[in-house]
C-alpha cells in the first residue's frame, strides 16, 4: 500500500512538472485514414510527440489521440459502424489559412476485410473509405503555398490514390514514387507468428512458379500492381534487418543517431532534383539480392526522410514511421520518454521511436515554430 502510495505521488509529481513547462501552440491538420484499431496506432507516436513537447492547439488543449484528427473513425466493430470526417472543396481555403501545418499519417484507407473483421482476409477486398483524394491533395498544395509546415508518410501515393493526385503529390513532395514497398519479416513460415499474411505466398508461388522460401527471415517486397518478392537472409541478404543511414545535416539539424535499424513499411522513392535526404534506407544485400532488386528495377539505397528543398518545411518520410508503441500518459509527464521505455522495453520498434522519430519531430516542428512565431 505504501508502495504504490509513493508511485501515485511520483506519477503526480512528474505530471505537475511537465505541466510547468511553456507550452507552444501549433494547430495542426492530422489526416489518418487507416484506423482499423481503437487506439489509433497511425498517428498515435505523433500525438505523444506532441504531448510531450507540450505543443498544444489553438485552444490551449493538447492533442488528444481518439479525437483531434481527420480521416476514419471507427465507432462500433461488431456492429460495423464507422464515421469519417473530410474536408470539403469550399473549406480548403480557410483551412489552409486556419492550420498551422498537416500531417498526414495514412492515406491507405480501410478495406471490408480489415473492418469487418473477416476471419478469410482475401486477396482482394472492397474499399469502405480512403486514397489521397482531389480536396486533401488541394489543402497541402495551398498550405505549401503559404510556407507552412507540411508532413506526408508512407503509403499517401499506393491504391487506392489515383493516379492524377498521386503524380500531383509526388510533385508537390518533390519525389518519385516506384510503385514498391517492403518490409521485414521476422519469420517467413506462412501461419506462425510474425510470418507473412496467408495471401503473400499464394500470390508469390503463383507468379514465380516455385515454393514460396517458408524459412529463416527476410525482406517482403510488394508493388502497386500486385506483384509480390521475397529477399531471404543468407541467400539475398547478408543481414535480414533494413536500417536508416543519417548524413552529418541528419545528425546535425534533426539530433539522429548515424545508423537505426527499422522493422517496418517502408517504400522505394526517388528524390527529385534539389531535394535534401538526411536519411536513407539501406539493404544489405549480396550480390544475388541485389541483381533481385536491379530486375525490379530497385537499388538497396533509398531515401527514407526527404525535404523537398533545403528552404521549404514539405517533408516526405518514406517509412510507417508513426506506428510506434506508446503509453500515452506518460507523454504527459516529465521524463516520459524514459518512462515509456520501461514501460515498451527495449525492442526495435521502441528504439526507433526513442532515437529517431521523436529527436527527427521535436526539430521539425520546433524549428518551424522558432520560425514562424
Amino acid at each position: 500500500m505504501v508502495a504504490i502510495s509513493v508511485i501515485g505521488l511520483v506519477a503526480i509529481l512528474l505530471f505537475i512538472f511537465w505541466q510547468l513547462q511553456p507550452s507552444k501552440k501549433l494547430n495542426i491538420y492530422i489526416l489518418d485514414k487507416t484506423v482499423t484499431r481503437s487506439n489509433r496506432p497511425e498517428h498515435r507516436a505523433l500525438v505523444w510527440v506532441l504531448n510531450q513537447d507540450r505543443i498544444v492547439g489553438p485552444d490551449g488543449k493538447t492533442y488528444r489521440v481518439n479525437e483531434d484528427y481527420w480521416g476514419f473513425f471507427p465507432i462500433d466493430l461488431n456492429q460495423q459502424l464507422f464515421d469519417f470526417k473530410a474536408i470539403r472543396l469550399n473549406e480548403v481555403d480557410a483551412y489552409a489559412a486556419a492550420y498551422d501545418a498537416a500531417y498526414y499519417a495514412d492515406c491507405y484507407g480501410v478495406y471490408s476485410f480489415e473492418w469487418y473483421k473477416n476471419d478469410a482476409q482475401p486477396i482482394r477486398s472492397s474499399k469502405v473509405y480512403g486514397g489521397l483524394n482531389q480536396n486533401d491533395y488541394l489543402l497541402l498544395k495551398s498550405m505549401k503555398d503559404m510556407g507552412k509546415l507540411i508532413i506526408g508518410e508512407y503509403n499517401m501515393f499506393s491504391t487506392p490514390t489515383n493516379a492524377l493526385m498521386r503524380s500531383k503529390a509526388e510533385e508537390l513532395f518533390n519525389v518519385s514514387w516506384t510503385g514498391w514497398s517492403g518490409v521485414f519479416c521476422r519469420n517467413l513460415t506462412p501461419n506462425e507468428a510474425g510470418g507473412p499474411a496467408p495471401w503473400m505466398p499464394k500470390l508469390y508461388e503463383s507468379q514465380h512458379l516455385k515454393p514460396w522460401p517458408s524459412e529463416g527471415k527476410g525482406i517482403i517486397l510488394l508493388s502497386n500492381d500486385g506483384l509480390v518478392d521475397v529477399l531471404v537472409d543468407g541467400e539475398d541478404l547478408n543481414s535480414a534487418f533494413p536500417v536508416i543511414i543519417s548524413d552529418n545535416t541528419g545528425i546535425s539539424r534533426f539530433g539522429l543517431i548515424s545508423e537505426i535499424p527499422f522493422a517496418g513499411w517502408f517504400e522505394f522513392v526517388v528524390p527529385g532534383s534539389n531535394a535534401v535526404t538526411p536519411s536513407t534506407f539501406k539493404i544489405n544485400t549480396t550480390q544475388q539480392g541485389l541483381q533481385k532488386l536491379r530486375a525490379i528495377g530497385l537499388t538497396n539505397e533509398f531515401p527514407a526522410v526527404i525535404q523537398a528543398k533545403s528552404n521549404e518545411f514539405t517533408f516526405y518520410f518514406a517509412g510507417d514511421f508513426t506506428e510506434n508503441k506508446v503509453t500515452m500518459f506518460t507523454s504527459k509527464m516529465m521524463g516520459g520518454k524514459f518512462l515509456n521505455q520501461l514501460l515498451e522495453g527495449k525492442s526495435e520498434n521502441s528504439q526507433f521511436f526513442y532515437k529517431f522519430y521523436s529527436p527527427l519531430m521535436e526539430n521539425i516542428l520546433n524549428s518551424y515554430i522558432n520560425k514562424t512565431q
